[in-house]
């Protein structure tokens, strides 16, 4: 398997977190393929890569101060946390984002939340400058600190973080893993399935919509392209579906030549898997040849950049959102409150600052694992209740629920969970008829 996993398999688009929410059933107008295609149930859901409609925050301070129920205020020994950001001196990322809304959900967490048991938290950040180099720092640093836990959403510098961090006992937790170290080695925990999940569910859904082939162009960097070709090899040929990866060059403005490429190669359906300017250049490809084959895009073409442009939206919708899900309206009018009350210039709506809310996953989800534990608050007591974690309701995303126990994807031992959904773009963040998939079986062969 080591083959197919390369070193920091990563994908740019996984590390801007969004969330959608779904819309009324109606027809699902994006393959046109000569007829009308009944849409999917919707239904919620959780991965690594998330997407986003408006929401409209009811009621105002009042709301907000009900949403955030009776506080229940930490009285118990402190605990520290660590949180390794993608982020520093000279860096362009969102790192800062990510911190504030972490010690957003640490706030109310020791107010609201009685703290990790009845702990209060205290975090602890360390910025890895976004190298190999800073992210072994960080780990140093962690061991150094005597940290109970790392807790992260996301990171570039995943392979030199985990072995410092584990191997001193120190349990690793992430939302979303995006290399070989977090996704297996003992000792870490990706709770949400991100890019493999996702790859899944594409091969899932391709196969129940008849999709003989499905052609991705991927950006052409050669730990992305092998981690497509080889995760996605076994999930589609598992699933009946013939898979083409097409690589383009980052910051390739014409993909013509590309695209034309997948068409020619017989392709039922396409997709996109980059950042904001490789789906812009993927859209305007699409455009430029006057295609009417099924799409699929990722969170990333979420981006104003794109949902302002009127052209590009309008090619845009009826796209397949592959990585969509959804949460209940509780969940976001307690988003809303926790960033009312404890970082006030942040926007209330979790899908414009997605960001942040992505700094508060990891906070909240390990609270929700240790809730109610036996074990000590400790590094060796989390590391162990976090093994056990059974049917852990995944913060923020309505009923979706974890077990740490290897099986969500046996190959990807350390991911937590495999469902991943897909759902259909309207104009702007809108997204509807979002279904999940369980990709589990396709990696079992």
């Amino acid at each position: 398997m080591s083959s197919l996993l390369p070193i920091g398999f990563a994908l740019s688009w996984e590390r801007t977190p969004r969330r959608v929410m779904p819309e009324e059933e109606s027809v699902h107008p994006s393959a046109r393929t000569g007829r009308s295609r009944a849409v999917l149930a919707r239904a919620a859901l959780a991965v690594g890569v998330l997407g986003a409609v408006s929401l409209a925050v009811p009621g105002g301070a009042g709301a907000a101060s009900g949403a955030l129920g009776t506080p229940r205020p930490a009285s118990g020994t402190p605990v520290t946390l660590g949180m390794i950001s993608d982020g520093g001196s000279g860096t362009v990322g969102t790192a800062p984002l990510v911190e504030q809304g972490a010690k957003a959900a640490v706030a109310y967490q020791n107010e609201y939340g009685d703290g990790l048991e009845g702990h209060r938290i205290e975090l602890y950040i360390c910025e890895n400058q976004e190298t190999p180099a800073g992210g072994q720092a960080c780990a140093n640093d962690m061991v150094q600190h005597g940290v109970a836990a790392v807790i992260e959403p996301f990171t570039g510098q995943g392979q030199t973080e985990v072995p410092t961090i584990v191997q001193a006992g120190i349990p690793y937790i992430t939302m979303s893993g995006g290399s070989t170290a977090e996704l297996t080695t003992p000792g870490a925990f990706a709770l949400q399935g991100g890019f493999p999940a996702i790859l899944g569910a594409m091969a899932m859904q391709a196969k129940r919509e008849g999709y003989k082939k499905v052609a991705l162009l991927v950006a052409n960097v050669p730990s992305v392209v092998q981690a497509t070709q080889g995760i996605g090899g076994i999930v589609f040929k598992a699933a009946g579906v013939d898979l083409q990866v097409v690589a383009a060059n980052p910051g390739t403005a014409d993909m013509t030549p590309q695209l034309q490429s997948a068409v020619t190669g017989g392709a039922s359906a396409i997709g996109e898997a980059g950042d904001v300017s490789f789906c812009s250049s993927f859209l305007q490809a699409y455009a430029a040849l006057n295609l009417h084959l099924p799409r699929y895009v990722v969170a990333t073409c979420l981006d104003p950049s794109i949902l302002k442009s009127p052209s590009l939206d309008k090619i845009m919708k009826g796209s397949w959102l592959a990585g969509a899900g959804t949460a209940s309206a509780g969940n976001d009018a307690l988003y809303a409150a926790i960033v009312q009350k404890y970082a006030p210039k942040v926007n209330p709506n979790p899908n414009a600052s997605a960001n942040d809310l992505a700094g508060m996953l990891p906070v909240l989800s390990l609270a929700a694992i240790m809730k109610g534990s036996a074990q000590p608050v400790t590094a060796a007591g989390i590391l162990k209740q976090t093994q056990s974690a059974t049917d852990v309701v995944l913060p923020m995303f309505g009923k979706v629920t974890f077990t740490c126990n290897g099986t969500a994807i046996p190959l990807l031992k350390s991911i937590c969970s495999s469902t991943a959904g897909i759902g259909v773009l309207g104009s702007g963040y809108a997204v509807s008829h979002v279904t999940l998939y369980n990709p589990t079986p396709l990696f079992s062969g």
